[in-house]
């Protein structure tokens, strides 16, 4: 089953605020996601934060794994716990990885709740108008397209604010 718009949209949202992920399968394997996605794979615990610490923390974190397994490789929690710390001490910021998809469906509610209110208001006269010249150009364009373009412009800039 493919992803549904406000699935895309979440990932576009998380990508256009440089939203990065470190995470941890059930077996302690440690990965890291230039880009969050908006599925994790099962039994994965994942965090997100800033691009590029991502790859820094996961380094490290898997620095300390190896130093550890000499006893007992670190359980999925004692790496997680890590993380945490590691994250800490490098004065990075980290955010569970539902969380940070709850941001990001927040973003998307507040872009669809100002679209709905410009549409009932009238005000998208604009938008309209620039279809109708865009439609014009390339008649295989379709409305529903143009408007989810439009929707996700409007994400990516209240992504960049939120990174300002």
């Amino acid at each position: 089953m493919g992803a549904n718009r406000d699935e895309i949209l979440t990932e576009h949202y998380l990508k256009a605020a440089a939203v990065a992920a470190v995470w941890i399968d059930r077996d302690g394997l440690i990965g890291s996601q230039d880009a969050a996605r908006f599925h994790l794979e099962e039994g994965r615990v994942a965090y997100c934060c800033p691009r590029g610490a991502n790859f820094i923390l996961a380094y490290r974190l898997q620095l300390w794994k190896q130093d550890h397994t000499h006893v007992a490789p670190p359980d999925q929690a004692a790496i997680a716990a890590r993380l945490e710390e590691l994250a800490d001490e490098g004065r990075v910021g980290i955010t569970p990885h539902a969380v940070a998809i709850d941001r990001a469906r927040a973003a998307i509610d507040t872009v669809n709740a100002m679209l709905a209110t410009m549409k009932s208001k009238g005000e998208l006269r604009e938008l309209n108008q620039s279809f109708r010249a865009a439609r014009a150009a390339d008649r295989t364009i379709r409305y529903a397209d143009f408007f989810e373009a439009k929707k996700a412009a409007l994400l990516e800039a209240l992504a960049k604010r939120a990174c300002v």
